[in-house]
């Protein structure tokens, strides 16, 4: 055999220690960084949904944390020849001659060559020796094995004359012992496919053609060749080929390596995965060849369709055979515990100890809990049954086109957690055409809206096309018994089919590099296109072992903003065995982006849609009226932020006379030439008081003694006391904010303010109180809908700022909101500050409808509590600190006022305070 020394049997037995078991979940990916370089400090939600890949954003609060994954230890054997036999004649002199090689199959029977059970001299063999890499030296001897053959099986059909049927079995003395080193290999059952484009050989045979024999096993890497091809070179009628070569024979070769004499009866045979294992599979047995290492093909004898045969023979010499006995699952797992581990798991220890860290292992028992299943009306005929999808908002299944519909038929549910949602529209991209697979996505929306938790969460979609990582999940299904990882068990695995979904690992292929099997092409007349993904794994699974689920994601965990979220790269479009052994595909959702965006924002406008208007009789802060019929001011589009974030997303826009002057909302225009000096002190405010602003914290404290902004409002009883009822905030040295509702819910309006310097908690501050010199309600307030919620008092007069007391700023930006909020609430005896992040107007308008609440004005905010939500305010603070990059200290901005609370305590109604700039610069 023309190859090199694997190496030799080496280690001593020692006992199992595990060294770390700090957890179950093993297998597992970390969660990789974007790529993006975000920063938490400037993450921000727009106020209009825009973007199909916000659902970092979008649901910020239920980004979770990685989980820890054990590793351990174990002795360190050479297991990959255990199942290796070699066949020997004993001579007169004593010696062994080892002219055949064989393979352990059953713990008292090695499968072999017939031509092996006869010599030159028509003498048998006596003698199998097993867990031996180099037969003539004892150094590597401490776990061999050598057992004495008691009977020969040979086909009934094999005739030493013909080259047909050439398989027998060796019965041995008694059971091997078995260990590590020593232990059956497993049959390749599948008769009408062997799916390994290559396959490994191993004998001590000879190197070249007349060369010696080794006395180190070897072994070679051949490919198959296909019967057209093999026929060249065996044709009918050649020695011992009298009808030619038949569906039974394997053809395999190599350019550079090849089978020699002595490897006769040897395994070719394939590893397959299990359990984060790898068992021997005999594919079949070396038969016969030319002349070897002449790059001609060497043919073998496939075992698949000899099982039969080889269950009956050991049956009737008292052997216990099920039906299932050779089915590759029993096998795999009924030496799970003695098979070596995947490469990938396996790390260098000092001594004869091997580190087994199982969070590398390519298979794993997680689910996908955005995975639905997609089920159509009882009865449909031709539809199809292995249809998933992705929950990726509240009523949104992403799935692939032949999911959607198929033929006149679509589906009528999904089917979640056990719990069936009826399907009320589909949308199938209009380009995709029936068994094709380009084009192969849809959109499905479902009558009732999903209820997420930190236990629930929708998968983001990764709108990019480059990926931060190369590897990700593939989602499949499977047997759990060839699933589970084997830590240290010292026994048999229990045979369990149960299918469960699975995480199984994937990785990225090149699109030029990916091969497909063939049975696909025909769906592929354009070939592999950047719409698609290609992945793989090296090494084959064992039968069954998984699944793909089509229409279901390909995933990965993506840190954003200091949590993780799981991100779909893909949806599961074709391939075997979850992409194990042969490449798969995927289709890509970033490349089909612009279509996800029309259905699911379909108010958002195209690039091309765009109008940009232009009056040229329109100057300087002449009046105007907007394209969406407001009210304003010609001004410098650098005064506008709205209007230059409308440009920049391209909605139409109202342009004046000049390329730089647009028509702003009264509301939105910063620096107004002619504005008062408190107005002036709300738009320099973080250069004002920036003497006062403490360092950044990543996570900022929630208690209340650092908002030093915070004011009490009061009223005097009829008993001549003070009663502290309403929250309100400084926003200049001498105007506070809060709510019209707080303001006037007494039946009289506030006549003290005491700016608590961070601590109304305390009871010194009592005896600080300033009048009130003014209350302005806003003039467009409702009590009855909460309309237009703010007021605004001003002080008799001004305070001092100090390190402890000094105004807030005002958020004045229309179109973004920072995620990161701090909102005010209490308890039965504390006030302290909670953290919130926005939401889109249009997602909190949908679950006040389910609460059955009040429509939300189009100048509130409406955020979602991080953890357990307390009782809010009115009239109380929406916070955000933003750092200063320059010298990383911390500037708190007003957001909202908190204006109402809802019953599921959940939800946050405020006044947005961007919507009321104009207005507050007018009165203050």
């Amino acid at each position: 055999m023309a190859a090199t020394v694997w190496g030799t049997l080496c280690a001593q037995l020692l006992l199992l220690i595990v060294t770390q078991l700090i957890g179950f979940g093993y297998g597992e990916l970390d969660a990789i960084e974007s790529g993006l370089h975000e920063d938490l400090s400037e993450a921000f939600l727009p106020n209009v949904r825009e973007a199909i890949d916000d659902c970092h954003l979008r649901y910020y609060k239920f980004g979770e944390g990685p989980e820890p994954k054990p590793a351990f230890g174990r002795p360190a054997y050479l297991r990959e020849f255990a199942h290796m036999a070699a066949v020997g004649w004993t001579g007169s002199d004593g010696k062994i001659r080892w002219d055949c090689g064989g393979s352990l199959i059953w713990e008292n029977y090695v499968l072999t060559a017939a031509h092996c059970v006869a010599d030159d001299d028509n003498i048998p063999p006596d003698v199998v020796r097993l867990g031996d890499i180099n037969l003539y030296d004892d150094s590597d001897d401490q776990y061999a094995q050598q057992l004495k053959i008691v009977e020969i099986v040979r086909h009934p059909e094999h005739r030493f004359s013909s080259r047909y049927h050439d398989l027998a079995l060796l019965r041995l003395e008694k059971n091997v012992t078995l260990h590590d080193t020593v232990a059956p290999g497993c049959l390749w059952n599948d008769e009408k496919e062997i799916p390994f484009p290559t396959m490994e050989a191993t004998g001590w045979g000879a190197t070249g053609f007349g060369e010696k024999s080794t006395p180190i096993l070897l072994k070679v890497s051949l490919g198959i060749v296909k019967p057209e091809e093999c026929n060249k070179y065996y044709k009918v009628g050649d020695r011992g080929l009298k009808q030619g070569l038949m569906n039974y024979h394997l053809c395999a070769g190599d350019v550079k390596m090849d089978t020699c004499p002595g490897d006769s009866g040897g395994p070719l045979q394939m590893k397959l995965l299990h359990n984060g294992k790898m068992t021997p599979f005999v594919v079949a047995v070396t038969s016969f060849g030319s002349i070897c290492g002449q790059s001609t093909p060497g043919v073998y004898m496939k075992v698949a369709p000899y099982i039969p045969w080889i269950s009956a023979e050991l049956a009737k010499r008292g052997e216990i055979i099920r039906d299932w006995s050779f089915k590759p699952y029993a096998c795999a797992l009924r030496y799970v515990r003695l098979r070596e581990y995947e490469d990938d798991v396996v790390t260098k220890e000092p001594g004869a100890m091997e580190g087994v860290n199982p969070g590398k292992a390519h298979m794993d028992i997680i689910n996908s809990t955005q995975t639905i299943s997609i089920h159509w009306p009882s009865g449909s005929p031709g539809v199809p049954t292995n249809c998933y999808g992705v929950v990726i908002d509240e009523d949104t299944i992403v799935t692939l086109a032949r999911c959607a519909i198929a033929g006149r038929t679509q589906p009528s549910h999904i089917m979640l957690r056990n719990t069936r949602n009826d399907i009320v529209r589909v949308h199938r991209h209009p380009s995709y055409r029936p068994n094709s697979f380009y084009n192969d996505i849809a959109i499905l929306k479902v009558k009732d809206r999903f209820k997420f938790s930190n236990d629930f969460v929708p998968a983001c979609i990764w709108s990019g096309f480059n990926l931060p990582d190369p590897q990700f999940y593939v989602t499949g299904q499977g047997r759990v018994d060839l699933n589970r990882f084997d830590y240290y068990s010292n026994a048999m695995l229990a045979i369990n089919s149960t299918i469960v979904q699975l995480s199984p690992r994937g990785k990225l292929v090149i699109n030029d590099t990916c091969s497909l099997p063939e049975e696909y092409y025909s769906g592929l007349s354009r070939g592999v296109t950047s719409e698609h993904l290609c992945f793989r794994n090296k090494p084959f699974l064992v039968p069954d072992s998984c699944e793909m689920l089509y229409g279901a994601p390909l995933r990965r965990n993506i840190w954003r903003f200091k949590r993780h979220f799981e991100h779909i790269y893909a949806l599961n479009l074709l391939g075997k065995d979850c992409g194990f052994g042969r490449a798969a595909l995927g289709t890509r959702l970033g490349y089909h982006s612009e279509w996800l965006k029309s259905v699911l924002l379909p108010n958002y406008p195209k690039k091309l849609d765009s109008v940009t208007l232009l009056n040229k009789n329109l100057g300087n802060f002449a009046h105007c009226t907007g394209t969406d019929g407001s009210s304003g001011l010609c001004v410098s589009i650098s005064r506008c932020p709205k209007v230059r974030y409308d440009v920049q997303v391209n909605r139409n826009v109202q342009f004046c006379n000049g390329k730089d002057v647009v028509c702003c909302p009264y509301d939105n225009i910063r620096n107004i030439t002619r504005i008062s000096m408190s107005a002036s002190e709300l738009d320099d405010c973080a250069d004002r008081y920036k003497q006062f602003h403490e360092i950044y914290e990543q996570y900022q404290p929630d208690r209340i003694e650092r908002f030093y902004h915070t004011a009490y409002l009061g009223w005097k009883s009829k008993k001549g006391m003070t009663e502290w009822i309403c929250p309100g905030t400084l926003i200049t040295r001498s105007v506070v904010v809060s709510s019209a509702y707080c303001l006037m819910a007494n039946g009289s309006l506030p006549t003290l303010v005491n700016v608590a310097e961070g601590n109304p908690n305390a009871t010194w501050w009592l005896s600080n109180p300033t009048g009130i010199k003014e209350v302005i309600i806003h003039p467009g307030y409702n009590a009855n809908t909460l309309q237009n919620n703010i007021g605004l008092v001003r002080l008799e007069h001004p305070i001092v700022p100090t390190a402890r007391k000094y105004p807030i700023c005002l958020w004045q930006n229309e179109t973004h909101t920072p995620l990161w909020l701090y909102r005010m609430v209490a308890d039965e005896t504390m006030i302290n500050f909670e953290l919130n992040f926005p939401k889109y107007n249009s997602d909190c308008r949908q679950d006040l409808r389910q609460l059955g609440r009040r429509e939300l004005q189009t100048n509130e905010l409406c955020t979602d509590v991080d953890g357990i939500p307390q009782r809010s305010i009115s009239g109380g603070s929406l916070v955000w600190y933003h750092r200063n990059p320059n010298d990383n200290s911390s500037t708190q901005y007003l957001v909202g006022i908190v204006s109402s609370d809802v019953p599921a305590k959940q939800l946050g109604i405020h006044v947005r305070i961007s919507s009321f700039i104009g207005w507050i610069k007018s009165i203050v």
